[in-house]
């Protein structure tokens, strides 16, 4: 399924979460990658958890990976242009209300030393908004503290088109929450102001894979209207 997603879509740096993996091998990450991409991942603990970052050894340089309890972090450059490095963060926010305070401070510190364009995305295990829940069961404390963190880390949120959250937990009742998200600094924004956000098919989780593509041309071109007179003008196609 990985290696259809990424052949599918192109994808150039690819973010997992739940791998419930508690090693990965080279030849299983041939298996599911291909022999063109790199990787790093952090291992599940009793087969819970654990994430994998891997990226297109053809189109960046993967530089500083770091290791926090909560996330994985590296320092892209992309190949082949003069654009500069940005650094990329992946969380896996923790499901107790105590890790999530020492997760959001971890991020805090981790952020007052990094660069200034950053990309932070991950299931968070938290929201900041009341619209990104469907029902009235919200922590209000919990989104406090994002809300914080947010405005302290001064990062801004990259918009989903087509889809307003990304878990639901799959009853006839349903919750349904945007605990997925992206995040960037400023700076990051400058640097890929193209680019979109989109929800992919959900059959094989219960939440929803998102696609941020970057550079994007959707293919318009501005046209030219010739009028089929104007050959027969007296002058046509004189340089003047």
């Amino acid at each position: 399924m990985l290696r259809w997603l990424i052949l599918l879509h192109k994808l150039e740096i690819v973010y997992i979460q739940e791998t419930k993996l508690s090693a990965i091998c080279n030849s299983l990450a041939i298996e599911c990658l291909g022999s063109d991409y790199e990787y790093d991942f952090i291992p599940a603990a009793r087969v819970v958890g654990g994430v994998l970052l891997t990226w297109s050894k053809n189109a960046w340089s993967a530089l500083e990976l770091h290791k926090g309890a909560f996330f994985i972090s590296a320092r892209f450059t992309p190949i082949g242009t003069t654009r500069g490095p940005w650094l990329f963060i992946g969380v896996y926010g923790p499901q107790q209300d105590v890790d999530k305070v020492h997760f959001l401070s971890e991020l805090t510190q981790f952020r007052d030393v990094a660069p200034s364009e950053l990309f932070l995305c991950g299931d968070f295990n938290m929201i900041y908004r009341a619209q990104d829940k469907n029902n009235d069961r919200r922590d209000r404390r919990c989104m406090h503290r994002f809300r914080t963190f947010l405005d302290r880390v001064q990062l801004w949120e990259i918009h989903m088109i087509g889809r307003k959250f990304t878990w639901s937990n799959e009853r006839d009742n349903q919750t349904l929450v945007l605990l997925d998200q992206m995040f960037a600094s400023v700076e990051w924004f400058g640097s890929f102001a193209d680019h979109v956000l989109k929800p992919l098919s959900t059959d094989c989780s219960d939440h929803c894979p998102l696609l941020l593509q970057l550079q994007v041309f959707d293919g318009v071109h501005s046209r030219f209207p010739f009028e089929a007179f104007w050959p027969k003008i007296l002058g046509f196609m004189q340089v003047v």
